[in-house]
């Protein structure tokens, strides 16, 4: 047993504390906006609210400090893991680089300032998540954020291996279409995950199903996306790593989404319903991941010690973010309640 993993499992216990409850969520969706920041700011997020408050005012506000909040507690939760743990855990941190370059290849699309677009990158105090991951450094964002087109910012992150998996689709870029780059993203993420996995310590094997679980999730979401977009052949975005077969994906990406219920890798027919009256495709993904969180999450936890544990943390930690994104956005934009009260995962994981 390495050591230092005894090290990241006593950070955890304590930072598990940090954690909002879903009563508590509960009680900030009945408060109004400034009501809500004043209420978080009793939490462990007053920290955040502290440090952001003076450069950013609502909405932005809200967006930096649960990021930058999410950030310090992956940051925190992962700094004594064992050297030959850290390129696994890395993989799984890159996804907030990706997330960072979706966002900003958004941005260009839509016309969006550097301003505008910084907001929504994963900070801690101005830092970026790929820092950490040791990928992407804060300069290289604003560098990249700072491009005059989406043409310009893929050749920038060609450097980091991220661009090479877009620049094909550079054409279809140029006719405002950015569907295909994000999709690759995608692809280039969970392939990377899928080969920096190992055996460390001998009990990882629950972490490698999660990771095909959300590898199922990922093509599920990829076939329906792809129904929705028209595009007929998405088996070049499809991820190899998952329990899904090639060969059912593609056959699915054949069929109206209402006739996918017996397809999906979790029983989520209540998705369904509320695709049915609400076309709004988020729900299969919120459905899919509670689903699969809620398998494996209090597994990880309970687990002995080991990059699992690590894990489970920062997607606990995620979840906890995305919940309180989507409360916050129903309050700030109206979202119809209905909508808002189906894309919730914590009270059904925790």
């Amino acid at each position: 047993m390495d050591s230092t993993y005894t090290g990241a499992y006593g950070r955890l216990k304590g930072l598990r504390q940090d954690f909002l409850t879903p009563s508590f969520i509960d009680q900030l969706e009945q408060k109004d906006t400034d009501d809500f920041m004043k209420l978080l700011s009793n939490t462990s997020y007053r920290k955040e609210i502290d440090e952001l408050s003076g450069l950013y005012k609502l909405p932005d506000l809200f967006e930096v400090v649960i990021n930058a909040h999410m950030m310090r507690m992956n940051r925190n939760s992962a700094f004594a893991m064992p050297p030959l743990a850290r390129n696994m855990i890395s993989a799984f941190m890159s996804k907030y680089d990706i997330e960072n370059i979706k966002t900003i290849l958004s941005s260009k699309k839509l016309g969006y300032t550097v301003d505008q677009t910084e907001v929504f990158l994963m900070v801690q105090r101005n830092i970026p998540v790929g820092l950490f991951a040791g990928l992407i450094s804060r300069e290289d964002y604003a560098n990249m954020a700072a491009q005059k087109d989406v043409e310009g910012v893929v050749n920038y992150i060609v450097r980091f291996g991220y661009g090479a998996a877009l620049l094909k689709y550079v054409d279809d870029a140029r006719k405002s279409d950015i569907s295909k780059m994000l999709l690759a993203l995608d692809l280039y993420y969970y392939t990377r995950l899928i080969e920096a996995f190992r055996f460390y310590v001998g009990n990882e094997g629950l972490l490698l199903n999660f990771i095909k679980g959300l590898i199922d999730i990922k093509n599920t979401m990829t076939v329906i996306k792809g129904i929705e977009l028209g595009i007929k052949d998405v088996k070049e975005f499809l991820i190899k790593g998952g329990e899904i077969p090639e060969a059912k994906l593609v056959e699915m990406s054949q069929k109206p989404i209402m006739s996918l219920q017996g397809y999906m890798p979790f029983k989520i027919d209540y998705a369904f319903d509320f695709y049915k009256t609400d076309p709004f495709a988020g729900y299969f993904e919120a459905a899919l991941k509670r689903e699969l969180y809620k398998k494996y999450l209090s597994l990880f936890s309970e687990s002995g010690i080991s990059a699992a544990q690590i894990v489970g943390f920062m997607f606990r930690s995620e979840m906890e973010r995305d919940e309180l994104r989507s409360v916050w956005l129903g309050k700030y934009y109206k979202v119809s309640k209905e909508r808002i009260e189906h894309m919730k995962m914590l009270k059904y994981v925790v």
